[in-house]
């Protein structure tokens, strides 16, 4: 089973990557996501404003102080005006590397792929049939995905259009992935 899980490893991260990579040269993969308005403008102000990278929520609240009465009161009231929302920031000062980062996400992939072919591997013996095993795949993905995503548009505003989206992404991404992972990790004859 070893061999089979390897082997699933490997076709599952050609799978993932592929498909992910098609995926967001499609415009659904884009889905919620838009340039920020007046660049020119608030670029300069956040390099003078912002000087550390990080994931910026607004309004903020001062997490020493949040179990507070006055401190929820301020935010509540800085919630209600506006305008509220996330930033990840990064002052800038280096190259754009897109070699590495399709490196990264392939090597995303394969951890991705390992872990479905474990488990797949775990369940084989309940799984005999090619769709079952394509199914548990396709419920596993959905719950990392649902464990993820609903919960950042739910707390965090992220835009549902993007959820639906990704989620439709992740779906399509892992049937594909999961037909080639099923297709070897498989219970033994």
């Amino acid at each position: 089973m070893i061999k089979k899980v390897l082997l699933g490893t490997i076709v599952g991260a050609v799978a993932i990557f592929l498909v992910s990579f098609a995926w967001h040269m499609t415009p659904i993969a884009e889905t919620g996501i838009t340039s920020l308005p007046h660049e020119e403008v608030l670029g300069p102000a956040m390099k003078l404003a912002i000087s550390q990278p990080g994931w910026y929520m607004f309004p903020g609240i001062d997490v020493s102080k949040q179990s507070d009465p006055a401190e929820q009161k301020r935010f509540s009231a800085a919630f209600v005006k506006g305008p509220t929302g996330l930033l990840i920031y990064h002052p800038g000062g280096e190259e754009f590397s897109f070699g590495k980062l399709l490196v990264n996400q392939f090597l995303f992939s394969v951890g991705s792929a390992l872990v479905i072919s474990l488990l797949l591997a775990m369940a084989a013996g309940a799984l005999p049939g090619f769709g079952q095993r394509v199914l548990f795949i396709c419920i596993v993905a959905l719950f990392g995905a649902f464990t993820t995503d609903l919960p950042y548009w739910n707390w965090y505003g992220f835009p549902l259009n993007y959820t639906i989206a990704h989620l439709a992404g992740i779906v399509l991404t892992w049937a594909v992935a999961g037909c080639a992972i099923a297709a070897v990790v498989k219970p033994a004859k």
